[in-house]
């Protein structure tokens, strides 16, 4: 009968760890998955502002060379 308290005693430890472990696993992937969506929209911004730059010197050159 202790034996048998003593196995169930382990699983529902066992049982425990795993629950927390799975908890830990999810609040993880969630800031891992917040950071990468920050990041990509850095990215994203960063792209946006460099195209326009990129148009704005065209149109310069476009302008000196017009201009000559």
């Amino acid at each position: 009968m202790k034996i048998e308290l003593d196995q169930v005693k382990q699983q529902l430890m066992f049982t425990d760890q795993e629950r927390k472990l799975m908890e830990a696993t999810t609040e993880f992937h969630k800031n891992t998955n917040s950071v990468i969506s920050e990041i990509s929209n850095k990215i994203d911004t960063e792209i946006a502002s460099l195209k326009t730059l990129m148009e704005s010197n065209k149109l310069d050159t476009i302008r000196y060379l017009a201009g000559m």
